[in-house]
């Protein structure tokens, strides 16, 4: 059976990249020919797209499958965020101060040639660092970074990632250049107020980089605050931004269907497909999130990324069924939503009884309740467990999957998944209770191989475990009863290790975890 043309004689053929499936060969020797040629570096199962909503964007050129690779690309570069704690310029690090003798003042490492703060001496000679390090020095510029006490947020790191991308050979300048800055609309806020001042006097007059205008340095800024992708590590404690070009072309979505890990000290990112995706979808990640209710998450993606989000999920006034945003009616205990979510000023009105109220009350009252919330969180299990009581109780306007709550379940869960030995067994059944919430809301809102998944899967196994040890050993359940327990338990944590295999930092935890269990099950 014909399918098209062969892409290196033209002739009938029946043969197809198995990579791409858009190709086409007349046999196997053409294949091979055409692969070398181009095509190795052509070959992919998505497709660049334009229209004047989206901009440019990616779309699947094939079905591809849950799990599947789609994109796997280096940095254009990175760097530290506009405000950032202490950070190796080297290996990107968090920094701790350090006292090399009794009598030397704790301080940072600092760079013999321009004084930026570093991990060690072996860092200076980095990649990433070596030709700023020899501009600044040139230029007679130390850094005056030091540990005076405490560690904080240092605004001049702000300079570094725009100075980066300034200094890239041409063809790499040229690339980032293309991407979206959405500068007309950041131009007059505060922070590029400030950039006018710090980062463009920085590069101008103390670098003396005098071949770049004000509006080429402002527009870098912009585009970095439109693509760059955060890039977390627990190992290391690492929290920069990279740009990645074919990356910054998915399109956003409150719901993806991607998910995304870096890999190496070069920070390579593998974006990989958590649900199926049917041909000609659009493939999308999320710069949001996702225990977030619809104003919030518009809200945050018109200030920081200039756009106001219409996906499926801020469409719906009920966020899936699940009414993240809304709250409970004063009068009949109803779910109150929006009559218009993508109008921010839009009435909210109860489903059962029609009472109704205006957009700024919603609004006034999430901001004091995200306020308190973060007040809670210093102190810990305590601070959280009183939050929730409190929002939980008979006559509170919150329900269970209300987005305050979520993030206090969620966070509280966290601090639990840390201590579970030392969880009264009321806290455990606590755990195993935020965990099931947890997932039900994420297998919603996030369903599939989601990181988010994976990580609720797996404290929910650890939970459970902790929960069968205890009621063999106080002799509730039989030896028998037990193992059955543990059974299932390897199981959920194979769900669980299936979804986080592609996670660095999870990998050697999941395989003792994995060891650990079936010990017990023998």
């Amino acid at each position: 059976m014909v399918l098209g043309k062969c892409a290196v004689c033209a002739e009938e053929a029946h043969q197809q990249c198995a990579g791409c499936k858009t190709v086409f060969y007349c046999g196997r020797d053409h294949q091979k020919t055409h692969w070398k040629q181009c095509h190795k570096t052509e070959c992919c199962c998505y497709k660049i797209t334009e229209n004047e909503r989206l901009g440019r964007y990616l779309i699947a050129s094939r079905d591809i499958k849950a799990g599947e690779i789609i994109i796997k690309e280096p940095p254009l570069v990175v760097g530290p965020k506009v405000a950032s704690l202490p950070t190796c310029l080297g290996c990107h690090k968090l920094l701790k101060p350090t006292s090399p003798d009794e009598e030397t003042l704790v301080d940072y490492y600092k760079c013999s040639g321009c004084g930026w703060p570093m991990c060690a001496p072996r860092c200076e000679s980095s990649s990433h660092h070596q030709q700023e390090c020899d501009l600044m020095k040139k230029c007679g510029y130390s850094s005056t970074i030091s540990y005076d006490g405490t560690v904080h947020l240092e605004s001049a790191y702000c300079t570094i990632l725009p100075l980066r991308c300034l200094l890239l050979e041409p063809s790499k300048l040229k690339k980032l250049l293309e991407l979206q800055s959405h500068l007309e609309a950041r131009i007059k806020t505060p922070l590029y107020q400030v950039l006018k001042k710090n980062l463009v006097g920085f590069i101008k007059k103390i670098l003396h980089l005098e071949q770049y205008n004000e509006e080429t340095i402002l527009k870098i800024a912009a585009i970095l605050d439109t693509n760059a992708f955060e890039i977390r590590r627990t190992l290391g404690n690492i929290k920069i931004r990279g740009i990645y070009p074919k990356v910054a072309m998915m399109s956003h979505d409150c719901k993806p269907n991607t998910k995304h890990t870096y890999d190496g000290d070069n920070f390579i990112i593998t974006v990989s497909a958590i649900a199926n995706i049917k041909k000609d979808e659009i493939i999308s990640t999320t710069y949001t999130q996702t225990l977030w209710g619809t104003l919030s998450r518009r809200s945050h993606l018109n200030e920081f990324k200039c756009f106001l989000c219409t996906c499926s999920r801020c469409s719906d006034p009920t966020e899936l069924e699940l009414y993240v945003g809304g709250i409970l009616c004063s009068k009949c205990k109803g779910k109150m939503i929006s009559i218009d979510p993508l109008d921010n000023s839009s009435k909210w009105q109860c489903k059962v009884c029609s009472h109704s109220i205006p957009a700024r009350q919603i609004i006034a009252g999430n901001e004091s309740l995200r306020q308190e919330l973060e007040a809670a969180r210093p102190s810990g299990i305590n601070g959280l467990e009183y939050f929730l009581n409190k929002y939980l109780c008979d006559g509170s306007i919150l329900h269970s999957t209300n987005t305050h709550i979520l993030q206090a379940k969620h966070a509280l869960s966290q601090l639990y998944s840390n201590s579970l030995p030392s969880l009264t067994d009321g806290q455990l059944q606590k755990q195993i209770h935020f965990c099931k919430d947890l997932l039900f809301v994420a297998n919603k809102l996030e369903p599939g191989l989601s990181r988010f998944r994976g990580l609720l899967l797996y404290d929910l196994q650890a939970a459970k475990l902790v929960e069968v040890k205890r009621k063999y050993e106080n002799g509730g359940i039989s030896q028998e009863k037990a193992q059955e327990s543990v059974s299932e338990l390897v199981k959920m944590l194979g769900e669980a290790a299936e979804i986080l295999r592609t996670e660095p930092d999870l990998i050697y935890l999941l395989e003792d975890k994995m060891k650990e269990l079936s010990q017990i099950c023998q």
